[in-house]
């Protein structure tokens, strides 16, 4: 039952914040306010968001202020875990940490396309990044171009993959995203071999290997459904990564020549025959539905693992995502049942 002596602590810390996550009686609850700022005062009598947003006047606050700080919400829970961590729990979180870094260098690269002088706010992240990470952020973050960008990364697993970019006649911010998250996702997967024990290993790569898969799934679907692009170029933007996938499954949804027929593929592979209640969802819930399922499978088998780390900065992750769907949808003045339909079937089918 995985290393109890090592992971005890930390499973209990977790355990600790997992109580302090947003029900779903709080999510319908938010959807039912009429302003942000009453969303806002209602997040301030939930101990997971009363200390970001304790200073702050919830009448003023705009957008992306309010995106900062529920990102900060996120960050503050890694480095309560990180602080809690064994020496070689935290070696594994190390490997995480880089997906925090990407984000912080998209934001700093929407900067650059957008042209706009916004300073990066790492108030709460900012003493851990620095001891975690060898970018110089302050100097991306006042980058004009995006020359002057890149070559700020110069000597970061990030440099090549985005210099190749050069060769492109007007790549986008799409393309520079893109091109990061490949990075990521190469890095990430192959690090795994460094620091995880055999066990970690087998719940790793179950965790991620179909998030992986998934991710090439809706890849797939995406490029055929909303962007008309080439097989070729679909080809070229999938994760360098197969877990339950079979490269002849990936040739056949990449290469179906309706929707129909990717929709047929799809059904075909290991995803489809072993989740087919999740055929009836889109793909995007089914992707969050099957990532929910296993990491919470394996955190319930294994409680004193990796596994129980891995569950809980996904529902956090998650959460997140959900607060800012639904901040939106307030803001826009959507009806309460019509926000809670955006609202992620983790939430709106748990019953904590």
């Amino acid at each position: 039952m995985g290393n109890l002596l090592a992971y005890s602590g930390t499973a209990t810390k977790i355990r600790g914040m997992r109580r302090k996550l947003l029900t779903a009686k709080d999510f319908q609850h938010l959807a039912s306010l009429t302003s942000v700022s009453e969303a806002i005062g209602f997040l301030k009598t939930k101990s997971a968001y009363s200390k970001i947003f304790k200073d702050s006047d919830e009448t003023s606050l705009h957008r992306g202020e309010i995106e900062k700080m529920l990102t900060n919400a996120i960050y503050m829970d890694f480095q309560k875990i990180y602080r809690f961590a064994t020496v070689h729990q935290r070696k594994i979180l190390d490997l995480y940490f880089r997906r925090y870094e990407i984000g912080l260098l998209k934001t700093c690269m929407r900067m650059v396309f957008d042209h706009r002088d916004v300073k990066l706010d790492l108030s709460i992240f900012k003493d851990f990044f620095e001891k975690h990470s060898d970018l110089d952020l302050a100097a991306l973050s006042n980058c004009k171009t995006l020359e002057e960008f890149v070559n700020i990364l110069k000597g970061s697993i990030y440099y090549k993959p985005l210099i190749l970019l050069s060769d492109l006649s007007d790549p986008t911010l799409w393309d520079y995203e893109m091109a990061l998250d490949l990075c990521y996702f190469k890095w990430f997967w192959e690090g795994r071999k460094k620091v995880l024990t055999r066990s970690e290993e087998k719940i790793f790569m179950e965790d991620y290997g179909v998030k992986m898969d998934l991710l090439n799934i809706r890849w797939i679907y995406r490029s055929k459904h909303f962007y008309n692009m080439s097989n070729a170029d679909v080809y070229a933007h999938l994760i360098d990564v197969q877990y339950h996938l079979q490269p002849w499954e990936i040739r056949n949804m990449v290469e179906a020549p309706t929707m129909d027929d990717l929709s047929a593929a799809i059904k075909h592979t290991y995803y489809g025959r072993h989740y087919p209640e999740e055929s009836k969802l889109s793909l995007d819930e089914a992707y969050y539905q099957i990532r929910y399922q296993i990491q919470r499978k394996n955190a319930r088998e294994d409680p004193f693992s990796i596994a129980v780390i891995i569950s809980y900065l996904y529902e956090k992750e998650h959460e997140v995502d959900d607060l800012t769907t639904t901040l939106e949808c307030i803001r826009y003045g959507l009806p309460s049942s019509e926000t809670q339909n955006y609202i992620s079937n983790l939430k709106r089918g748990c019953n904590r």
